[in-house]
Formats: structure tokens, sequence, C-alpha cells
């Protein structure tokens, strides 16, 4: 998640800091399918990223990650593998498939604020959605919302300069051609903002994508929803 994203216009925010007891994000499969899931913090140019997480939720499963009474997770990515694995074979902590899938965003305690949303901006692969389960004020649009993407025939709206790729499963992701080079808003990156308008498209897709809630909140996952 970049810096960018803890824009101004969340000023109002000032009104709702408060102290942290402690939080963290449950990940939840709703699917019928077992999901291997992937985290991974400290994700920004720059950081030293650490340790590879890997969760494989069978249908109905679930995961808490626990960060404790810091409540803190600095630039932190989940995100399903379609590969069903989460570590490079080659480079230890790094990613092996983070370039062919969607993924959930957070940046936990900026300043007495937790940062998140739903990323498109390099590929599509599973439906998800974000949701705060203690906020401490009542959710308003992006004020503790929930931000989602749900795609049911990716074969469909794989369209475009978009790439459809095809996993030995039986499962698709549609990479995004042109957020993944790092060019938007176009037509590819508008196909994605068109079917998940609160999910980023690229990478400077800030307006109406990111999200923000007091620290001390504690967040669901959920593939499938």
């Amino acid at each position: 998640m970049k810096s960018s994203r803890a824009f101004a216009g969340f000023l109002i925010w000032a009104t709702l800091l408060g102290h942290a007891f402690g939080c963290g994000i449950n990940i939840i499969n709703r699917c019928s399918y077992s999901v291997t899931t992937c985290a991974q913090a400290n994700r920004a140019p720059g950081q030293t990223k650490t340790r590879m997480q890997q969760f494989n939720l069978g249908a109905g499963q679930s995961q808490f990650m626990d960060f404790g009474s810091s409540c803190n997770w600095n630039n932190g990515a989940i995100w399903p593998s379609p590969r069903g694995k989460c570590e490079s074979s080659i480079v230890p902590n790094e990613a092996n498939d983070f370039d062919v899938t969607d993924y959930a965003e957070f940046n936990l305690n900026q300043g007495g604020l937790d940062y998140y949303d739903v990323s498109n901006v390099v590929a599509f692969t599973l439906s998800m959605r974000i949701r705060p389960t203690n906020p401490a004020n009542t959710p308003n649009g992006r004020s503790c919302g929930s931000p989602q993407c749900i795609i049911n025939n990716i074969p469909s709206f794989c369209t475009g300069n978009n790439k459809l790729i095809t996993w030995p499963t039986g499962a698709y992701t549609c990479q995004n051609t042109d957020g993944l080079a790092e060019r938007g808003p176009t037509d590819g990156t508008r196909v994605f903002k068109n079917a998940c308008p609160n999910a980023y498209s690229y990478n400077y897709d800030d307006a109406t994508s990111v999200y923000a809630c007091p620290t001390g909140t504690n967040y669901e996952v959920i593939w499938c929803p």
C-alpha cells in the first residue's frame, strides 16, 4: 500500500482516534473448495518483507491473525494463491504468485488509523470482501466500510488486452495488463473498475478505493463472500 493512500481528505478521522486494546484479521473461506491463502507484511518498496505465511483453508475454515495490543501490521497483504504455493522456491520470502491475483491490503495503526483496500491492480482470481467487525463508529461509505470485489464469470469478464490465465486446477485469473504495467486509467483498467467500483484498478486509484477505520478494529477477509 502506497503512503499516498493516507490522503488529506480523511482529516475527519482525527475525532475518532482512541486507545487500541488488541486487534487482528480473521481470514474466512466461504468457497465450496479449499483456498491456499498467503499473508505478508512490509511489502512497500525499500522494506524488508516479513516471513511468508501460508494457510491452507478448506471450505468453511478460517484463520485468525493476532496482532496483539500493538495492532500493527505495516503494508501487509493477504491473497489467494492460484498455484497453491505462497513462497518462491528460489528466493526466501518472495511471493510465488503475487502478480497473478487480487489481494487485500492493510496498513494498521498509522497515527491511530487503519487503512485498508481490495486491489485488482495486477489481477483478479477470487472474489473477496473486507469487513470491520467491531468498528468504533457506524460504517459510512469509506469510513469503516466493507470494500469487495465479486466477479462470477472470469472468462467472460476478461476482455480487451487483459490476459486470461487458466490454471491446472480449472481456476481462472484475469491479469490486469495495464495495472500491472502501472498505467491507468485506461480501457483495460476500467474493465476492473466498472465491475468493482470500490476496489483498486490501478496504483493511484485512491479517491474511491482506500478505506479507513480507528486502530483497534478487527477485520474479516472473506473469500467467496
